[in-house]
């Protein structure tokens, strides 16, 4: 799993022509820029975990653990969900179109414990769980949601316990039309998760663990509910699936830890196949690495890699992947730009989100001083394009 420890600034750099020699190609800049997100009255903690395609972001405040949301030029809004389950970095989730809202809560069914089940914002303070439950399984958390919003992913326990030894996580994926469906396990898989979901619902990426005494995370992927294990170009398992694009044609994951296969994160690709990402200059010889999220084509992945600290333990330090300039430590990026955010001294800071079209990212951290911090980084292409170091051709309309 991501390292957490417990939980308890706007900057612009001035758009600068760099001078280029008279052969030099055309190049477009880029202006970076970066809002921190408030946390709402009322509330001193609050996480931020995922982001859609126009800039909301929905997370948590602590310790109540209800649901809130930032909209861009708006003040958060804190919008309920009662008793919730949240996974620091992960749920609350949005879609990417903005049209579903989910997290997992708790709900008295009579028995001697609240059982979990995924419920769906509805408007104002309001929650639903979701219809359709499966007999078969039992208290379910949600995981992942599509980028329509339409399909839901995520594990349960099975509804009758196994009378002796551990209990699997069940994975499942839901539609309003059709319920939850549980998923199918590989012959040689003891538990699995499901993490991420195409529009249509026909293809799933998770991660399955292979034995009960054995909690290594590998990739799988259930195609029309047929799993397979996620591998690389020579047969070998790759970690954890976390997130995929609209169709599933991009899927990003993590690393295996523990030393029990390659530690980084990677992207496979439709008609291209599975590719590692390198570390960030100046990480950690086989540091693990976790990529959670990328663009709609796959030419920017996010994510974060595991440093060890001397003082701290593991901490989580935040990466920026692009298919034009490979790896960048967030931090290290953003102060290329003046931005002071996230600097050596903090806890952690990871890169939990980015938009479909790419240019914007969305932080989470813990300051030095175990200060939760959030954060939207925009990334914007410039009009103006310097093409012989002296004057500007442009705008380009």
């Amino acid at each position: 799993m991501i390292a957490s420890p417990p939980s308890n600034r706007v900057f612009l750099r001035p758009l600068c022509a760099v001078l280029l020699l008279s052969v030099a190609p055309a190049a477009v800049a880029d202006t970076v820029t970066l809002a921190e997100l408030p946390v709402p009255d009322g509330y001193t903690v609050a996480g931020a975990t995922n982001i859609a395609a126009d800039g909301t972001v929905i997370g948590v405040v602590y310790p109540d653990g209800l649901v809130v949301r930032w909209q861009p030029g708006g003040v958060p809004e804190v919008l309920g969900g009662g008793l919730t389950f949240t996974l620091d970095n992960i749920t609350p989730l949005v879609s990417k179109d903005g049209s579903t809202i989910a997290t997992t809560g708790y709900f008295d069914d009579g028995g001697d414990a609240p059982v979990a089940a995924p419920e769906i914002w509805t408007g104002g303070t309001d929650w639903a769980r979701i219809s359709g439950a499966s007999a078969t399984l039992g208290s379910a958390s949600v995981f992942g949601v599509s980028s329509d919003g339409t399909v839901l992913t995520g594990s349960a326990e099975p509804a009758v316990p196994p009378p002796e030894g551990p209990w699997p996580q069940l994975p499942w994926s839901w539609t309003a039309a059709g319920g939850q469906v549980p998923l199918a396990l590989p012959a040689d898989a003891f538990s699995a998760q499901a993490w991420a979901a195409s529009n249509d619902g026909h293809v799933v990426a998770g991660f399955g663990e292979p034995a009960p005494d054995d909690y290594t995370r590998y990739g799988l992927r259930w195609d029309d509910g047929v799993p397979s294990w996620i591998t690389d170009a020579q047969g070998q398992r790759v970690g954890q699936a976390i997130g995929c694009n609209s169709d599933c044609s991009v899927i990003v994951g993590a690393g295996v830890e523990n030393g029990l296969g390659d530690p980084r994160a990677w992207r496979w690709r439709a008609g291209v196949g599975l590719e590692y990402l390198d570390l960030p200059d100046g990480a950690q010889a086989g540091a693990v690495t976790y990529a959670f999220e990328s663009s709609e084509d796959g030419n920017v992945v996010v994510g974060s890699y595991v440093v060890f600290d001397p003082n701290l333990g593991p901490t989580n330090h935040g990466f920026y992947w692009t298919a034009t300039d490979g790896p960048q430590d967030i931090t290290a990026f953003l102060a290329g730009w003046g931005i002071e955010f996230g600097a050596a001294d903090w806890v952690d800071l990871l890169v939990v989100g980015v938009t479909p079209d790419g240019r914007t990212l969305l932080l989470n951290g813990l300051d030095p001083n175990y200060q939760r911090r959030r954060a939207v980084v925009h990334v914007e292409q410039d009009d103006w394009i310097f093409a012989d170091g002296f004057e500007a051709i442009g705008p380009l309309r």
